[in-house]
């Protein structure tokens, strides 16, 4: 069965429940989560403790979507079902190894009279290598590290980020972009992280943090065309809210 596209995550964990097919019980369970991170209830708290309350409220709310539908609800329990781990059987004992045979003494080697002979290796009484020993002049403090520059890592992140934004996955797109503002705090790629952040409060109608992530992201990068098209969709969306209204 192929996984659902518009859920990620397996819905009855983000809601912390076990396949059930109690719709009350799934609503109680998207409701208490949303008492406790719902953006209007944490005014009083940090930019970073409501952003990573808006996530979860957001990954609970869409989870509850999917579980609000039969077929869906229906279709994650059947995936559970067959993924639940079976009692595993005693394993077999392993037949015993063989003894190996010792490896055969070598000669002891004299060497001939005015041969000169190389100095033996070094050993560590810990693991027992021979180590050979140091050249004159070289360098013994530890080896520079080879592995991949940070600043490599949030290209390849914020590249991601921008083909999950063009895609229209603004979550993916906010993580993406979050990782690659932590590794290389460039205001491109902060101001990128707050674009995908504006479109999550839209997504909510929280009309005035979304201006209010575009315009500081404009402030970073004023030639930031990403949060220009967020706040003319922003006065359109707002627009036609308050015409309903």
């Amino acid at each position: 069965m192929s996984q659902d596209p518009s859920h990620d995550r397996n819905p009855f964990e983000v809601l912390g429940l076990q396949a059930t097919e109690d719709l009350a019980a799934i609503r109680k369970a998207f409701l208490r989560i949303a008492a406790q991170s719902h953006p209007d209830r944490l005014r009083m708290k940090s930019p970073e403790e409501k952003a990573q309350a808006l996530e979860l409220f957001l990954g609970a709310k869409k989870a509850f979507e999917v579980l609000s539908q039969p077929d869906k609800r229906r279709e994650w329990s059947e995936r559970m079902a067959r993924t639940r781990p079976r009692t595993p059987s005693t394993p077999l004992a392993p037949p015993p190894e063989a003894p190996s045979a010792p490896a055969p003494l070598r000669p002891a080697f004299t060497p001939a009279h005015g041969v000169p002979v190389a100095p033996r290796p070094a050993f560590t009484p810990a693991h027992g290598v021979p180590v050979a020993p140091a050249a004159p002049g070289a360098p013994t403090g530890p080896r520079p590290s080879s592995g991949v520059q940070p600043a490599a890592v949030a290209l390849q992140l914020y590249k991601l980020g921008m083909l999950a934004l063009e895609g229209f996955d603004h979550a993916k797109a906010l993580d993406l972009f979050s990782k690659a503002a932590r590794l290389s705090p460039t205001p491109r790629n902060q101001a990128m992280e707050l674009v995908c952040r504006g479109h999550q409060y839209l997504s909510t109608r929280f009309f005035d943090r979304a201006r209010e992530s575009f315009e500081r992201a404009l402030q970073l990068l004023p030639e930031c065309r990403e949060a220009r098209v967020g706040l003319e969709l922003l006065d359109k969306q707002s627009g036609r809210y308050l015409k309903g209204r």
